[in-house]
Order: structure tokens, then sequence, then C-alpha cells
């Protein structure tokens, strides 16, 4: 969820406020790092440890789904990814945008497994190819202190799916559904592709939502009002 040097920030040399955190993953997105974003030291394979000793439930959830190239695509093998965030002020997520990419991944804490029983119960895939094996990734916000960290779960047939997934190819229009909760676990946000008129956020109503939230966009508003 590459090691490159760190970009310089355009100015004309004086001082001026600093760039807000939105601004700065979206360099990020673009350039990989910031001066105020630091890399983790790679240590360990500590199997999801990192994730897991972060305090709290999850507030933010998103479940992906991959997309076949076209509708006769007879190689397509699909998968399922869930994503749970831990973060307690969602509401700046909301506001500044919740940014990932492949450089909020720590890698040593990733590993494949047997799907867990709870998301065996989800029939997901085929009837006659069900998901048996998940690979779990760790990423975290590259700010200091880490604002959000986050486990993703990808859940497929096969490890020979899993092992070909690469998250710099990920895209918004894979999120299939999205929710978050405040801190005494009620329901703030939802959006779900095949019910798009149940969509709300009770914070900020129809305030377009920058990065990976799925809903609402400044495109889709636009068109709604033409």
């Amino acid at each position: 969820m590459t090691a490159t040097s760190n970009p310089q920030i355009e100015g004309d040399g004086t001082q001026g406020p600093p760039p807000a955190y939105g601004e700065v993953l979206d360099k990020a997105t673009k350039q990989n790092a910031t001066a105020l974003q630091i890399k983790p030291t790679p240590g360990p394979a500590r199997n999801g440890r990192v994730y897991n000793d972060v305090p709290g439930e999850s507030s933010v959830i998103f479940w992906f789904e991959s997309k076949p190239t076209c509708s006769m695509d007879k190689q397509y093998k699909p998968w399922f990814g869930q994503m749970d965030v831990k973060c307690s002020d969602v509401p700046l997520l909301m506001r500044e945008g919740f940014y990932w990419t492949t450089e909020n991944v720590i890698r040593e804490d990733g590993y494949i497994d047997n799907i867990l029983p709870e998301r065996a119960l989800l029939n997901l895939g085929k009837p006659n190819n069900p998901c048996t094996m998940t690979r779990v990734w760790t990423l975290q916000d590259l700010q200091q202190p880490p604002r959000w960290t986050a486990c993703l779960q990808v859940h497929a047939p096969g490890i020979e799916v899993l092992t070909g997934i690469r998250l710099e190819n990920w895209t918004v229009d894979m999120v299939r559904s999205a929710y978050a909760w405040g801190l005494a676990k009620k329901l703030i946000y939802q959006y779900d592709v095949a019910k798009p008129r149940l969509s709300f956020n009770s914070i900020y109503d129809d305030t377009p939502l920058k990065g990976w939230w799925p809903w609402p966009k400044e495109d889709l508003l636009a068109a709604k009002k033409a």
C-alpha cells in the first residue's frame, strides 16, 4: 500500500505557511516523498503486528473489487479487498483527503495465509471457485506521528492471483463500498456503488472528498447539477 530522494518544494525562497496535509500527500502521489514524511526503517517480518499494536478498532472500512479488462476476459480471476483503517480523527481525513500509495506500505508486515473462517462465510468469489487465500499488507501515514494505520486484506481463489496483485495499479473506482464511524461507533459515512442513493456523509454532507474517498467527488456533483 521504491526508494527515491526527497523532492524540493517549489517557491520563491521566502518562508511561508506550511503546506496542508492533503497538499503534501498529493505531492507524495506524484513524487513519492516530501520533507515532512519519514519512510520507516525496515525491520523483521512482523506478520501484521504494526497494525495490531495500534490501540482501538477500525474507524473506516473500504471494500475493493477487481475489474476485468473487458466483458469477454476469460483470464479474469476475481479478488476482493478490505481495508480497515484505524484513525482517531476521521473528519480530518475527510477535510484533508485520504491519500495512500505504495510508499505507505510497510512491506515487512505483509504475509499470505488461509482465509479466515468469518471471511469464508461471505462466499466471496464464484460458487465453483471460492476465495480460499488472503494476502495482507500494512499501510501507515507517512506523517510523524502517523495519523492513521491500515490493514489491507485481499481474498482470492489461489496464491497465484494474490502474488500478481500490484497496489500501484489500483484506482479509486475499484472501491465498491466504504463506511466510517465516530468515536462512539455510530455510522457517519456510507457509500455503496450498488446503492448510490443511500450514500451519506453526516459530517460534511455533499462536500467533495479527495483521495480514496469514493464519494462525493467534484466531477460527479458537477454532472448532477448540469
